[in-house]
């Protein structure tokens, strides 16, 4: 049980160190900053630029709109799971958002370069390996788990829980340019090389509680789109095997298929010789787009499984999960039956678009600002979407730094970022979007972590866990080349 509990640990550590990593939302109202590109190709910095690879830009994070309080309650001066009786099943159901989600992405770059050409047309170019993570759980799914066995022809009929990784190498060009003094457009072309893609989707799950044992029922297909790749069940087992050809994946140049994707943007700034001058608003719709992945690395399955489970019976603070999780790993391998199926010629995906939309109102000199911006998100089955607030400081035109603070359809969060860009020389930028503001002493975690019994009991010492699991910092290195085109 150790080494689950060793799986678990390193999965949410891992998780939390990769999502959010492509740009911070935080630099999207710097002037000077490079990455911002990112979110708006019209967006381009004062001067000529050059990033090498990882030391570029460098993040870590992870976003869910599940947080630790919709599963862990205070209780007896500790924490209890959200299956103890005293967590009513209406509390709960309250605490659950509608559409449960965990999104994880690595952005990394390669190579990354910009400069200026004549009228102020601005020119960029992005190398980067790309992979993310997509899982949407449907809230019956939690509410069945929490209602679990003692209610007698209890059933739930739940579509839709959705799994999807993706891995690919990006090249993109990019271009803007002002089209008069106060509007500036740009547009970005990404050509997507798939390496991996991997989807599970459970179209029909259905579950039934009573008093002796839960019933579920699930139907779907998964799709591999990786060269080499093999996923089979040997004949009497029943949890797949996976084999991989190196050779073969090196003979087709690592390639899964193809694709491409557009960035477009715009930024208008308010230039009338009033108070109101230097007011900006922008807005930017970026990856939209098609990959295709070719029918030689492409496996399609059919999976219908069933498990039988007494669930958790008396749950309560001294409740032997490690038991309980022993014996429902156990009964849950019958759940991954998977069977081959004939492929399609090829399998075609839509990208996951983004939008952006800010707002910003400077003062004192555009010495300060602040500043507005909307973000959201296409996944596959649901749109996420994010407020952010932030104020600016400007202090000099090489240093700027910043606190901003995400709201709407998410956890209500600060952030922090902090740039050096001189015109010329090595450019600097770290910071956050998602920074917890709550942790909470955790006895549940005391085994996990092995914490000496002599030191629990005497100092109460115990891990602590963040309230809310939306955490990453960015940080990187670039070299400013200099320019007599920028703002």
């Amino acid at each position: 049980m150790k080494k689950i509990y060793a799986v678990l640990s390193a999965a949410l550590l891992l998780l939390s160190f990769t999502a959010g990593a492509q740009v911070l939302k935080g630099s999207y109202f710097f002037d000077n900053s490079i990455n911002r590109n990112k979110m708006n190709p019209a967006f381009a910095p004062r001067a000529n630029y050059l990033q090498l690879p990882v030391m570029g830009n460098t993040g870590a994070g992870i976003y869910s709109n599940l947080d630790i309080p919709t599963f862990l309650y205070p209780m007896n001066d500790g924490l209890a799971t959200f299956l103890h009786p005293s967590v009513s099943l209406k509390q709960f159901k309250r605490a659950l958002p509608a559409h449960p989600h965990i999104d994880a992405e690595v952005a990394t770059n390669l190579l990354s370069f910009g400069f200026y050409t004549r009228q102020k047309s601005f020119w960029t170019f992005d190398l980067s390996v790309n992979t993310g993570v997509d899982v949407d759980l449907p809230a019956d799914l939690f509410m069945f788990l929490k209602q679990g066995t003692g209610t007698e022809g209890e059933s739930f009929n739940i579509a839709n829980v959705n799994a999807y990784l993706t891995a690919s190498v990006n090249a993109a060009l990019g271009y803007s340019r002002n089209i008069n003094e106060n509007l500036r457009v740009g547009a970005k072309v990404r050509f997507i090389a798939p390496v991996a893609y991997a989807a599970l989707n459970l179209e029909n799950m259905r579950l039934t509680t009573g008093k002796e044992k839960w019933v579920a029922e699930t139907e779907g297909y998964a799709y591999t789109a990786m060269q080499g790749l093999n996923i089979y069940t040997p004949m009497g087992e029943t949890l797949p095997q996976f084999e991989f050809d190196d050779r073969r994946f090196l003979q087709n140049k690592v390639l899964a298929g193809a694709g491409f994707s557009v960035d477009l943007g715009a930024e208008w700034r308010l230039d009338i010789g009033s108070i109101f001058d230097g007011v900006t608003v922008s807005a930017a719709l970026t990856d939209l787009g098609l990959v295709g992945y070719k029918q030689d690395a492409i496996c399609a399955y059919s999976t219908a499984g069933r498990l039988e489970w007494n669930g958790l019976e008396d749950v309560n603070m001294d409740y032997d999960f490690e038991a309980a999780m022993n014996e429902f790993m156990e009964d849950a391998e019958g759940m991954l039956n998977l069977k081959q199926i004939q492929s399609k010629k090829k399998l075609t995906r839509s990208t996951m678009p983004r939008v952006y939309a800010g707002v910003e109102v400077p003062f004192l000199w555009r010495r300060m600002s602040v500043g507005l911006l909307y973000s959201g998100r296409f996944s596959h089955s649901y749109y996420r979407q994010e407020l952010t607030a932030s104020y600016n400081i400007k202090a000099l035109k090489w240093l700027s730094l910043g606190v901003n603070y995400s709201f709407l359809n998410t956890a209500n969060t600060l952030g922090w970022l902090l740039e050096l860009t001189p015109k010329a020389g090595v450019n600097f930028h770290i910071g956050g979007d998602y920074l917890p503001m709550a942790w909470t002493p955790a006895p549940i975690l005391d085994e996990m972590f092995e914490m000496p019994a002599a030191l629990v009991q005497k100092g109460h010492v115990h891990p602590y866990l963040p309230l809310s699991y939306r955490l990453n910092l960015h940080f990187g290195l670039s070299f400013a080349l200099g320019s007599k085109h920028g703002r």
